[in-house]
């Protein structure tokens, strides 16, 4: 409840301020609401490079991919051109494994999920002109900057044959980072459009590790290109 209380609250703060301007207060309105769904690849360095899920195969088979991710998004028009909005999608890979040490055969399963919410401020060009004004434009670009929260969780599991030692834990966590994106959007009929949205995370997370005898902390980036299509119900140019 705190992250919606949050995310509430800097939307907000942005509609105040520009209600501040009486012109500003008649143009603040609900722009847009979106579905779609996005290829997204983020980095992941440790666990595709280091971790024990690569290390006794050579880094071959068992590495966290990318994967398709379903979002959603809210958009409030502001002053002509910008609008503020949140975004969220809900992403997920599973990396698997089969090791055998000292004789001891082992299935080790790695499942990571990561939810990304942001709040974004969009600049959406105009492309109409003093002689096309009545005209839909072919394709409507914009650019933007998001403010994002990833919200982690990885289950792993063990099954060792015939001998002790298996386990099955999750943790859970969260972080903040920043998306840049370009984009843009064409009219279908009346108020439906469709929308391209290429994006790169900058992110990160820590990851508790536990050894044999002591825990370190590794740092895992959340960095990569993502890029999907979207159902964009408009409400207001």
């Amino acid at each position: 409840m705190k992250t919606i209380y949050f995310y509430i609250s800097v939307i907000g703060l942005f509609a105040k301020l520009l209600l501040l301007s009486p012109d500003a207060q008649a143009q603040v309105n609900l722009k847009s609401i979106s579905v779609g769904a996005s290829y997204w690849k983020p980095s992941l360095n440790y666990w595709n490079e280091r971790s024990i899920l690569t290390a006794y195969n050579g880094g071959q088979g068992a590495t966290l991919g990318g994967q398709i991710m379903p979002n959603a998004a809210l958009e409030i028009g502001l002053v002509k051109g910008f609008s503020v909005g949140v975004r969220a999608g809900y992403w997920k890979s599973s990396a698997a494994s089969n090791l055998s040490i000292a004789g001891i055969n082992r299935t080790e399963k790695l499942t990571l999920s990561i939810i990304p919410v942001s709040v974004d401020v969009r600049y959406s060009f105009d492309s109409k002109s003093a002689s096309t004004e009545t005209k839909t434009p072919f394709v409507s670009p914009y650019i933007g900057v998001g403010l994002s929260r990833y919200f982690i969780k990885n289950e792993f599991s063990r099954v060792v044959s015939g001998n002790t030692g298996s386990v099955n834990e999750s943790e859970a966590g969260n972080n903040y980072g920043v998306q840049v994106f370009v984009g843009a959007e064409r009219k279908l009929v009346k108020k439906l459009y469709v929308a391209l949205d290429v994006r790169y995370h900058v992110g990160s997370y820590n990851q508790q590790v536990q050894g044999e005898t002591t825990s370190t902390t590794e740092k895992v980036s959340l960095n990569g290109l993502e890029a999907g299509l979207a159902l964009r119900v408009k409400f207001a140019n």
